[in-house]
Order: structure tokens, then sequence, then C-alpha cells
């Protein structure tokens, strides 16, 4: 059962009143973004479909240069100079024909985003405090009352002395607090969903830690979604309740979190597992990668995209796109001609 499922199941239970968990609160269809270059078009994203449930929390995963960040930066309309074609539906309403006004008032109320440089995305020049409790205050809260649900967040993000921190400028905050804060502007408004845009990149890993445990117990507390995008699949597997697998600009798998780490059946997704380090074995003299790099989206190979860096690629790769679709026997979407063999194969973790 899913964590939608066991929710709706509990609120059934309880009798509480629940979001409608039976219709997708963000829908994207075929989203492709693409931008003017001086060699031509340049498209970043082409034709990615997915859906976040309420209350879900999905991850988005790739290397870079996969499209994961131009991906969610469309779903706000933070794209000015690119072409966005397709559907992007929050709560049924179209966002990418809706007018300015009203996706302005979208942005920080019912969707937030966590930029993944605190350092840039922070005003260098106005207080933490201000820079909390301004979507509050543009949304006709009293400045006194901002200020009490600006230092509140403050301390439930674990920064301490909040009161007096409030404050501070960014440049007296370490990088781990930053991040809290990009946590706590996000989250004061009490959205409908987050879109954290890899949100611990350049943290240590004990502070990742800290920072994804925080969100997790913030988006639980509140109801909130969350889509996380990352490169890095580890950080994942406690997070998310499902993956979507980028490279070159499209889907390559997609799976509930425990399914896409036990069962993936495509190559790129195998390869990024075996990239992992782990502890429970023999410690390997060197680190396992993934052959080559990640193509232009100015020059992509034809056919599947990673077939230059694909352990199995056959003529067929280099000739045919395969199609993001379930194999005969197996349980999720893969976009792989031999998605249907990796099935009978030994997995990374099986």
């Amino acid at each position: 059962m899913s964590s939608v499922q066991k929710l709706a199941a509990a609120g059934e239970a309880g009798g509480q009143s629940l979001p409608d968990v039976s219709r997708p609160l963000l829908e994207v269809r075929d989203l492709t973004v693409s931008f003017n270059a001086p060699h031509g078009l340049v498209k970043a994203v082409n034709g990615v479909s997915f859906s976040v449930s309420p209350r879900e929390r999905v991850g988005i995963v790739g290397e870079s240069g996969s499209g994961k960040s131009v991906t969610a930066q469309a779903l706000l309309g933070l794209l000015p100079t690119a072409t966005v074609t397709g559907q992007i539906l929050f709560d049924g309403r179209d966002i990418l024909s809706m007018p300015k006004s009203d996706l302005r008032a979208l942005r920080g109320w019912d969707i937030s985003y966590i930029f993944q440089d605190p350092l840039s995305a922070l005003d260098p020049v106005r207080t933490i405090g201000d820079q909390i409790s301004q979507p509050l205050r543009l949304r006709g809260v009293h400045q006194k009352e901002a200020k009490t649900r600006a230092i509140q967040m403050l301390a439930k993000v674990g920064i301490r002395e909040p009161a007096r921190r409030y404050k501070d400028y960014p440049h007296q905050f370490s990088g781990g607090m930053r991040q809290r804060v990009m946590i706590a502007m996000a989250l004061i408004g009490e959205p409908r969903l987050v879109i954290a845009d890899e949100p611990t990149t350049a943290l240590d890993v004990r502070v990742q830690a800290q920072v994804i445990d925080l969100l997790y117990s913030l988006t639980e507390e509140q109801g909130t979604a969350v889509v996380f995008i990352t490169h890095d699949l580890g950080i994942l597997a406690g997070f998310a309740d499902r993956m979507m697998v980028m490279y070159a600009g499209r889907v390559m798998e997609a799976a509930e979190t425990d399914e896409l780490y036990y069962r993936s059946i495509n190559p790129y997704t195998l390869g990024l597992l075996q990239s992992l380090p782990r502890i429970d074995g023999p410690i390997p003299l060197t680190l396992t990668a993934i052959g080559g790099r990640p193509p232009s989206p100015s020059n992509l190979p034809g056919g599947c995209s990673f077939h230059p860096r694909c352990r199995y690629a056959q003529d067929i790769c280099t000739a045919e796109r395969p199609p993001l679709e379930t194999p005969e026997n197996g349980t999720h979407p893969s976009a792989c001609h031999f998605a249907n063999w990796l099935t009978e194969e030994p997995g990374v973790l099986r």
C-alpha cells in the first residue's frame, strides 16, 4: 500500500477530513522545454510526463545535464527565455495558460521552491527574518504576527536563539543554517507542494542527513507534497515514495522507491545504483562509474540517448528510441529495448 493509500485509510478510520487523493495534485503531460541558442534550438526537456498526489514525495534523479532542474523551474514558470509546451496541471488548472497575476499568487503560497544554492538565493542586504516573513506580509499578514510566525518557523527548522538570529544577515549563517532558512521560507505559508531543487548539494554528509530529516518531518506535519530533485540516488532511499530517473531530457525509468532500488530494469538506473558506495560488503579498490559522459542537449545521439554509454547496446538502440512503457514481465515503465530481458537478470541489489 502506498503512503497516499495509507493516509486515506487512516483518515477514514479516524473520521478526519483529508485532501482528495483520487486526483493528482500536480500532473505534467508531455512537457517540452526548448532554448534558442546561436547554433539552433536546444531541447533541454523532451516529452516528460509524471504526477504527484497530495502529501506524496516524488524524487527526480539523474546526472548533471539530464533536465531535472529545468523541469522543476518550468513547473513554476521560472524560465522566461524558454519555450515551454505541454501541460502542467496544478489542482486541475494549467500553469502554462495561467495569467501572470494568478501565477504570482500561486508561487510561495500553494507551491514553494527551495533553491540548491541558498547563498545566491538569499538577499545579502536583507535580514533573515525579513526574508522569511515576506511571504506572509505579501498576503496581508500584520507585520507583528508575521515576525512571530517567522521566529517560530526558525525554531522549527532548528535555528538556536531564533529571536536573536531573526535580525542576522545571510553571511552570518553557515551553509547548513542557510539551507534551513530556505526550508523555513518555503514552508511558512504552508504550501500544498514544495519543489526542492538539489537542496543538499553543497552540504557535508552529516548536514545533508539533518536537512533531509528536517524536510521530511516538516512536510509530514503540514501534509505537503514534495518534488525532490537530486543527482544522488542514495539520499532518496528513506525519503521518496516514488522516483523518476531522467537522462538527456527524457524519463528513463519510473517506479516506487523500493521497486527501483531492488528491481530496476533500465541500464542507466543500474549504472547509477552500481556507482553508489556500499558499506554492506567488501570495500572495492576502485569506485564503479558509468563510462563516458552525458550528451549535449544540442547534439543528442540517434535512437536511445544512452546507447553510447550502455553495456547492453545493440543495433536497434542506435536506430530507434525506446518508448517509456512497462514490459511484459515487468511491474513499472522503463525506456529500454531490453527491459523485458533485464527483468530476468539478477539486479544490482537483488
